[in-house]
Formats: C-alpha cells, structure tokens, sequence
C-alpha cells in the first residue's frame, strides 16, 4: 500500500511519447477508501509561477486503469 502523500511527490509521465503531464494533486477514492483517479496538474511555469492567481491551473483526471507502473519518483500512465 501506498499514502497519497507519498503519491503527491511523484512525476506523471506518459508511456507513449514520455511526456510529463505534471505531479499528483489529488485523488478521488470509494467510500472503501481506493484510489479511482488521480488528479495531475501541471506546474506553472514563467509568468503564472510568480502570479499564480492569475492563471488557471491545468489539470487532469488521470483513471487508475491508465497507470503502468509507480516507480520510486515516477508513475508512467497510457496516453491520457
């Protein structure tokens, strides 16, 4: 078993091309507490690094059935 914690400091990377789609930020679990999704947002970068209320983060809903594998600082997914 994993914590979510231990999932949020992990990069999401596509299998297909190996694209960073960016890190976990979240995740919607079952009334039993499973893992359904993960939510990945990408870091800003330039100008929405240093005035983040400006601009809106770019996420992703990411179904546990896409994930590959979970790696010691990477989770490679399928083409999302």
């Amino acid at each position: 078993y994993m914590k979510l914690s231990e999932l949020m400091s992990k990069r999401v990377i596509t299998v297909t091309d190996g694209k960073e789609i960016g890190y976990v930020s979240d995740a919607e679990l079952t009334k039993d507490l499973k893992i359904i999704c993960i939510i990945v947002c990408m870091k800003p970068k330039g100008l929405a690094r240093l005035c983040p209320f400006l601009f809106e983060m770019k996420c992703e809903k990411i179904n546990v059935d896409c994930i590959v594998s979970v790696g010691i600082d990477v989770i490679l997914v399928k083409s999302v």
